[in-house]
């Protein structure tokens, strides 16, 4: 069983309800430490410790049939073979019964969504796309987050275009073998300071870093569960994710710079979320 788009405690009823109607004997959980949801009586194996030898082995000696899995925001890495989904999926075929809870259906692409669907079908259509045809194999529930971006403009100073010009110069300059994405990392920091006179002190901001020290402009990986503004979006799709589940926010102003990286930024993200609604619509129509 796949589940889409819960919180904590709905994520518990899930599971009182499954254990009251099927026999189980043990519960199992494997979960990113920091997504951890408590539940009575249960066996934590936390993610990154799930490919340990001493783990490893002796999770395929206590599962057996009448035991539970259940993963918890498991989808970690867009690699379809990944050696912790590799010892994962050893753990899914001791057992009948799992429940894959996960916040949002993929990373950045709907093929994302064939890990989870390889966990719950013990890999049976290894290797294929995504196909919605193969959805009847499944038993997916699935409550749809609908994510929603306001573009806030801010324009840029002579200065700062200068600036800007100077190291898109010298990125291209030095970056011979190194990842291209350097270039857009880099360049999306120079409208920093132009984006500080539009923060309202009353508003909370989630950047790429601290560097300004204000209390009230955080990292991704700091946010709780409150309303943030965007003051620059995370390079890597993986970390909004995360910060989304932490959140449950659904509704964004997004700071937007008048230089070239801060629009592709924005689009990537625009981009993002309406892949996220045509997943979506393919996966519960």
């Amino acid at each position: 069983m796949i589940v889409l788009g819960l919180n904590n405690l709905e994520k518990v009823e899930v599971v009182k309800k499954y254990i009251q109607e099927k026999e189980i004997s043990k519960i199992f959980m494997i979960s990113p430490e920091e997504f951890y949801f408590h539940f009575p009586d249960i066996d934590f194996v936390s993610y990154r410790n799930s490919i340990e030898y001493s783990c490893f082995y002796r999770l395929l000696q206590e599962i057996n049939n009448n035991s539970l899995i259940i993963l918890n925001e498991c989808l970690r890495t867009k690699n379809r073979y990944d050696l912790t989904y590799n010892c994962i999926r050893h753990f899914l075929k001791q057992t009948q019964h799992q429940i894959i809870f996960q916040y949002l259906p993929f990373i950045d692409s709907i093929n994302d969504f064939m890990i989870l669907f390889d966990f719950d079908t013990q890999t049976k259509f290894k290797g294929q796309k995504f196909d919605k045809d193969l959805l009847d194999e499944s038993f997916i529930i699935c409550n749809k987050i609908d994510i929603e971006f306001n573009s806030i403009y801010v324009p840029v100073s002579n200065e700062t275009k200068a600036k800007y010009a100077k190291t898109k110069n010298d990125l291209f300059l030095n970056i011979k073998d190194k990842d291209p994405h350097t270039l857009p990392r880099n360049l999306y920091l120079i409208s920093g300071k132009e984006k500080l006179t539009y923060v309202k002190n009353e508003h909370h901001y989630v950047a790429r870093n601290n560097r300004f020290k204000l209390a009230n402009i955080i990292k991704y990986k700091e946010a709780m569960c409150r309303e943030y503004d965007i003051f620059e979006f995370p390079h890597n799709h993986i970390d909004f994710n995360d910060f989304l589940f932490i959140t449950k926010q659904t509704k964004f102003n997004v700071l937007v710079a008048d230089t070239k990286t801060d629009y592709w930024y924005e689009k990537r993200y625009k981009d993002w979320n309406n892949k996220l609604k045509e997943c979506y619509a393919n996966i519960s129509g």
